[in-house]
């Protein structure tokens, strides 16, 4: 959280976006941390917004359900605009740049921690395996992308500045050491259910398969609306 925050530059000035919220725990964070003056936390799934509204007991902060590629925003309202590790799922990742471009102010930025393929698929075998995690984790094809295909995308939408920073390495590993710990699974469990806990199971298996054979890379991402 704290390394994507740095990387846009959030601070006491902020109007912050934070799509993708889940339970707003980040945005707790990110208010005592940062200072903002406002921060809009928006998730398309109605029990995490209940959630977050339930616990958060700071004005700054305004949960809203709504859909992140039809935001239910003004124009050039927010200063900044981050999502952790949901816009992989968005239908599609480009229409949601589409509108944070749209949403942001003159100078405004965003930032990201996303998936993306390392490289493309060098065989049937690893397109087909792709293909069917994709469906299996909900995201949409048009959303796998080469760090090349990403930077490219978020240019022709007219963000500048783009940088895309790899961190695999630091990230994957801890991410699944803390996700398969007993607490966390019985968390996630809890809220999502029986069939979405065990499906998480499954997808965080999916992940470490794919990191053993360098097929997903975890990257941090800046990039800037001109002014």
């Amino acid at each position: 959280l704290k390394r994507v925050a740095d990387k846009i530059g959030l601070n006491n000035s902020s109007h912050l976006l934070d799509v993708a919220c889940g339970m707003g725990t980040q945005d707790s964070f990110f208010i005592k941390t940062y200072d903002c003056i406002k921060i809009d936390g928006l998730d398309l799934t109605k029990k995490h917004i209940e959630i977050a509204k339930q616990y958060n007991c700071d004005p700054r902060i305004v949960f809203t359900q709504g859909n992140a590629c039809k935001l239910p925003f003004l124009n050039e309202t927010f200063t900044h605009v981050i999502g952790i590790e949901g816009p992989a799922n968005f239908n599609t990742r480009e229409d949601f740049f589409k509108e944070a471009f749209r949403t942001l102010k003159p100078g405004g930025k965003l930032g990201l921690s996303d998936y993306l393929l390392p490289r493309k698929p060098k065989n049937w075998y690893e397109k087909l395996l792709i293909k069917n995690i994709v469906r299996l984790w909900h995201m949409p094809i048009q959303n796998v992308q080469t760090k090349e295909e990403f930077k490219e995308t978020l240019e022709k939408i007219g963000f500048i500045n783009v940088e895309v920073d790899v961190v695999t390495d630091s990230v994957i590993p801890g991410y699944l050491i803390e996700n398969r710990k007993p607490e966390a699974r019985k968390e996630i469990y809890r809220i999502r259910g029986w069939l979405w806990g065990r499906l998480s199971d499954y997808l965080d298996d999916f992940i470490d398969w794919l990191y053993q054979r360098k097929l997903v890379d975890y990257v941090l991402l800046r990039a800037e609306k001109p002014v």
